[in-house]
This record gives C-alpha cells, sequence and structure tokens, in this order.
C-alpha cells in the first residue's frame, strides 16, 4: 500500500456547506479506495477512475474542483490528462501523484499546469493539506472572478446612469431657459396690470425655474466630475463682493426665506480663487438644504457666517430643522443621499446638493464637513484657501 495512514482523525465538514467534488485517477485500486474513504469522510464529493481514459471521461461528463491524478499510467498518462485539462479546463487544478518520480518528469508537470506534485508514499494528513490549499486558492479566484464581474456590471450601471444625466440635464436646459426668457420679458415689459393671484403664480414659477436651474446645474457639476471632466476656473475674488453678488437686491429669487448673515471684516476683505461660474452652487445648496428641512415656513432660523483663521477662509452654515442622523454622518456627502431615503419621505429632492459641494469645494482645494450643531439642526463647514487680504488676517 502507497499511502500512508493519517496520524489524525478529520472531522466531517459541517452540513450545508457546499461539497466540492474531487477526481480520483490511479491505476492502483488501493490507493483509489483509500483516498474515496478519507476524502468522502472529510466531506467531499469524489469520483474514481481506474486509468487515463476513463478519467478523460469522467472530465467530459461532470463539473470537479480538484483532479489527482497518478503520472504513471498505462495508455493515457498524467501527463496528458493536464494537457487535457488545460486545453478545456485550464482554471481546474490538477494534483500530481507518483511513486516514480524524476526532476525531468516533475518540472514537465507543472510546467504544464499541474498545481503540485504529490510523491508516493504520502501522508493523509499531506494530500488534505495540500487539497485544501489548492481548494482556498481556487474559492479565492472564484471570488475575485464575481467581484470583478459585479464591479464590471456596476460600471456600466454608473455610466449608463451618467449618460442618461447628462442627457437630460442638456435637454432641460432648453425649455428652461425658454421660460426664464419669457419671465424676463414679463417683467420688462411691465405686470403692472396683473392681479395679486396673477404675481402670485409669477413669483413661483420664478422660483421652480431658479430651482429646475440648480438641479440641472448639480447634475451636470456630478457627470463632468465622475467623468474628470470638471476644472474650475479660478479667478481672484474679494469674499464680500462674491456675496454681494451673489445674494443681491433679490437675495437670489428668495426674499421671502430667513436668513441672518454675520461675515466678519477679515473675511469680506479676504481673496479667493473661485469658479464664479459653479461656485454659487455651494451657497445654493447648502441654503436650500437648511431651509428645506426647516421646521416650517416662517420659523426656521438659518445663519450664515464667515470668518478668517490664518490662511483659510471658513464660512458654516447653521440651522434649526430636523438635523442629520448620527449613522449616515458623512454618507451625506454621497450622490442621492439624504437623512430619509424611504420612498414617503416628507423632503423633496434627489439628495445631489452636498455632493455638488464636496465635488466643488474640492476642485477649489478646500473642505467640507459635518460639525456639531450650533443651532438644534445641522451645521456645515466650508474651508478654503485664502490667496490674500485687504486687512490683518484673523478676526478683529
Amino acid at each position: 500500500m502507497s499511502v500512508r495512514q493519517h496520524s489524525t482523525v478529520s472531522m466531517p465538514r459541517p452540513t450545508g456547506v457546499r461539497r466540492e467534488r474531487i477526481l480520483v485517477i490511479d491505476d492502483e485500486e488501493n490507493i483509489r479506495s483509500t483516498l474515496e474513504e478519507f476524502l468522502s469522510m472529510n466531506g467531499y464529493e469524489v469520483d474514481t477512475a481506474e486509468n487515463g481514459a476513463q478519467g478523460l471521461d469522467l472530465l467530459g461528463r461532470n463539473a470537479y474542483d480538484v483532479v489527482l491524478s497518478d503520472l504513471k499510467m498505462p495508455g493515457i498518462d498524467g501527463i496528458a490528462v493536464i494537457e487535457w485539462v488545460r486545453e478545456t479546463n485550464p482554471g481546474l487544478p490538477v494534483l500530481v501523484m507518483s511513486g516514480h518520480a524524476t526532476v525531468e518528469s516533475t518540472i514537465r508537470a507543472l510546467r504544464l499546469g499541474a498545481y503540485d506534485y504529490l510523491l508516493k508514499p504520502f501522508g493523509l494528513d499531506e494530500i488534505e493539506r495540500t487539497i485544501e490549499n489548492c481548494l482556498d486558492k481556487r474559492r479565492l479566484e472564484r471570488r475575485n472572478t464575481e467581484l470583478t464581474e459585479a464591479n464590471e456590471r456596476l460600471r456600466e450601471v454608473e455610466r449608463i446612469k451618467d449618460d442618461l444625466l447628462a442627457t437630460v440635464s442638456h435637454e432641460f436646459r432648453t425649455p428652461l431657459t425658454a421660460l426664464r426668457g419669457f419671465l424676463n420679458l414679463m417683467e420688462y415689459t411691465g405686470v403692472d396690470n396683473l392681479r395679486s393671484d396673477q404675481l402670485h403664480a409669477l413669483d413661483a414659477i420664478g422660483d421652480n425655474v431658479e430651482r429646475l436651474d440648480s438641479m440641472i446645474a448639480n447634475l451636470l457639476t456630478l457627470v463632468e466630475a465622475h467623468d474628470g471632466a470638471y476644472k474650475p476656473i479660478l479667478e481672484p475674488v474679494r469674499f464680500g463682493d462674491f456675496l454681494d453678488e451673489y445674494f443681491g437686491p433679490k437675495d437670489h429669487g428668495r426674499p421671502h426665506r430667513p436668513l441672518k448673515r454675520e461675515v466678519a471684516e477679515a473675511a469680506a476683505n479676504s481673496e479667493l480663487l473661485l469658479d464664479r461660474l459653479r461656485f454659487p452652487l455651494v451657497l445654493t445648496n447648502l441654503l436650500d438644504n437648511a431651509w428645506k428641512f426647516s421646521k416650517g415656513p416662517g420659523e426656521a432660523e438659518v445663519i450664515f457666517r464667515a470668518r478668517r483663521e490664518g490662511t483659510s477662509l471658513i464660512f458654516e452654515v447653521h440651522d434649526d430643522g430636523i438635523g442629520i442622523p448620527g449613522s449616515l454622518g458623512e454618507q451625506l456627502f454621497e450622490r442621492f443621499t439624504q437623512g430619509d431615503m424611504t420612498s414617503t419621505r416628507e423632503y423633496q429632492g434627489a439628495g445631489l446638493g452636498l455632493a455638488v459641494v464636496r465635488e466643488i469645494v474640492t476642485a477649489h482645494n478646500g473642505d467640507v464637513r459635518l460639525v456639531p450643531p450650533l443651532l438644534s439642526g445641522a451645521s456645515v463647514r466650508v474651508t478654503l484657501p485664502a490667496v490674500g487680504s485687504r486687512a490683518a488676517e484673523g478676526d478683529a
């Protein structure tokens, strides 16, 4: 007998675990029977073949996880088995067994793709260890393949989604431009002859045009950022001038929204490098979130604060709204994420605002993060590098 007995008793595998299938090819009956009994006892499903031809027949009809093949057999030998597996099922590991090994035959078998080489007589502990190592590697390869395929599917879904977002965003631009044009035309020609309800409807249309414009700008920014196409066009801007331009006489179309502004002189006089086209989206999204998640119309308390710290300009938006669940945290800066993601959520929105804020601020070499709330709701802090100041650094 060419197989030494195992030194310890192996426990059977727990039920419910997939039973890997092993094929044993050997022209010695005692080798086949010993390995079949031992491997079966250890939870494997085992088939045996008494020669290479029978082994190839079984390989052609069944799926196996490991093949144990004798090297020296009459007719079709172990080398032929390895070659057949390499051509038909290159991922299937073959363990070669031989009692007449030479350096030449060993090297040839390994070069042809044999996973390992076992010299007879071998102990059952050795065969068990070799099979387990082989199966561990095979399981890892399968898992890597599954993950690779899953990642490819996810990338394809992301690509389709981004293409759809880009297309929809561009298509929405045309009717939105027409709407804004008609609204501007009506303002230019005068609205003195309109009733109060008509003026209210006109204001509502204007607010929704602004809201749609922000949503489209958010979508385009995210698509460009995802594709690596967003490159901010930076120009030096005094922060106080930027705020005056942003809020303006109409407070960006939202004069009815409560907002307390606290801008330190050193912050207002600080010079920043800003993308004047996209950076307003940072304020728009932060303020819209603060107002949207407030306690109710006319009851919200929203504070905008800005200060200078060293070479950085810091501004924060604080609200007294519903707050942010602790379980979400930084996840809110991911696309399509909101504090309430249920189908019955109370608040509108696609969950893009904070993601856009992060992309734009990062492109400005800045940082955005949640900070402990100043009021009872949420607080968001944006830190930007300042390139100059018309006042002494630090808040007076």
